[in-house]
């Protein structure tokens, strides 16, 4: 009998890595701010998305406008527009 351990081989890198729409389904219900290819950036709940990262956002307020105006219940934010995601929470 021996005490030897054994050996746990460590992840590999496809094991690993998590991919960009995971992480996105992962926000669904939190709130998150999207930065637009137009400098624009906006902020709101994400209720949903598709393949082509298409996003359904709720209550949405455009971050650093000097007009504020009252929030978008609902908006559909195409993903050609999109520049980076960030979540909030």
């Amino acid at each position: 009998m021996t005490d030897e351990q054994p050996v746990i081989e460590p992840p590999t890198a496809a094991e690993s890595m998590t991919l960009p729409l995971e992480l996105i389904d992962q926000c669904i219900g939190k709130r998150l701010r999207a930065f637009l290819r137009d400098q624009h950036v906006i902020e709101g709940t994400l209720v949903g998305f598709d393949d082509l990262v298409n996003l359904v956002l709720d209550d949405v307020v455009e971050v650093g406008s000097p007009v504020q105006s009252p929030p978008t219940k609902r908006m559909l934010l195409s993903s050609r527009t999109l520049t980076m995601l960030a979540p909030l929470e």
